[in-house]
């Protein structure tokens, strides 16, 4: 009768775990479940262009995209691609996501309008020389925070002049893959606590280049940081919430893009009800 009992007992807790493990499947918990799954689409397009001084210039435009297709256990993400479309690929509403990727080259290519005429074709075979002007674009877009519920899209552009990069910019673009939409400072703070955030923001800068004040700052290249913004180009580690300015936006183009990382436990006071914070810092 022990024997029994003890065997049933068994039989009861092996189905008592398999059942909290297929819930827990089943819902897509856990910190390192991937939030959504992606594709890659790889784009190009090249042209040329005669400038005003007769001088050829040969333009490729090249983009490499990951964007969302499913989410937790296969839910569909139909608003997150459209969100991902109108966010990271800065495209109207009116485009499909297809359309919208293709879109990300074809502006690559519009940047160079102001080049005068378009090569003709024997223009076009003859400036492949190394004498010739070539400009390359590149973007590249990738998850670099993906679980808990939250995926943050990195967008990197990179412009080269004959081989040599004169322009690399990041922006980075959250959403909750939960309730499908973007994550903007009013999901992370409260109005009143942005003020307080800057503060945070400005004694991180001071502490991540042991500067003692503003004088220092501005020697390395800083300028206005006294009236320095909490913005949206921010990203998630295991630190805490990074934020990433662009060149000439806090500091002159020698010093490139800034990072500055505020850790979780300082910012726990200027959280807003449920904070897609409390989500990730754990």
């Amino acid at each position: 009768m022990k024997i029994k009992a003890y065997t049933l007992l068994i039989l009861l807790s092996l189905i008592a775990l398999q059942y909290s493990c297929n819930k827990s499947k089943s819902s897509g918990v856990g910190t390192d479940t991937p939030a959504v799954t992606v594709k890659t689409q790889h784009l190009s397009d090249t042209s040329g262009f005669t400038m005003s001084n007769g001088e050829r210039c040969s333009i490729v435009a090249e983009a490499s995209i990951d964007y969302p297709v499913m989410a937790g256990q296969g839910v569909p993400v139909d608003s997150l691609q459209r969100l991902f479309a109108a966010y990271v690929l800065e495209s109207g509403d009116s485009l499909s996501l297809q359309e919208a990727m293709r879109q990300v080259v074809a502006n690559s290519m519009h940047q160079y309008d102001f080049m005068e005429e378009p090569m003709s074709d024997a223009e076009a075979v003859e400036g492949a020389d190394m004498n010739a002007l070539r400009y390359v674009t590149s973007t590249r877009i990738t998850p670099i925070y993906n679980k808990n519920g939250v995926v943050t899209f990195e967008r990197v552009d990179v412009v080269k002049k004959n081989d040599k990069v004169t322009s690399v910019t990041h922006h980075y673009y959250t959403f909750d893959v939960e309730s499908q939409t973007y994550v903007d400072l009013s999901r992370l703070f409260r109005d009143d606590a942005l003020a307080d955030v800057c503060q945070l923001l400005r004694t991180q800068l001071l502490k991540q280049n042991n500067a003692t004040g503003n004088e220092q700052l501005n020697d390395l290249g800083y300028f206005n940081v006294e009236n320095i913004n909490v913005t949206c180009n921010f990203y998630f580690d295991e630190q805490g919430v990074t934020w990433s300015f662009l060149p000439n936006e806090l500091a002159v183009e020698a010093v490139g893009e800034p990072k500055i990382t505020v850790p979780y436990s300082d910012l726990e006071s200027c959280l807003c009800d449920d904070s897609i914070l409390e989500k990730v810092k754990h």
